[in-house]
């Protein structure tokens, strides 16, 4: 494995992993949202 191509494939993984992770926080800050907004009503 070159060194190029070990430098796309972390960059491919961490792009790959950022935005999964960026999803399950979003999702995560959804469901306090819900549930503050069920708590007020």
């Amino acid at each position: 494995m070159t060194l190029s191509a070990m430098i796309f494939f972390g960059i491919g993984a961490t792009v790959l992993w950022g935005g999964l992770l960026t999803t399950i926080i979003i999702s995560m800050k959804k469901d306090t949202y819900s549930e503050n907004s069920k708590i007020q009503n």
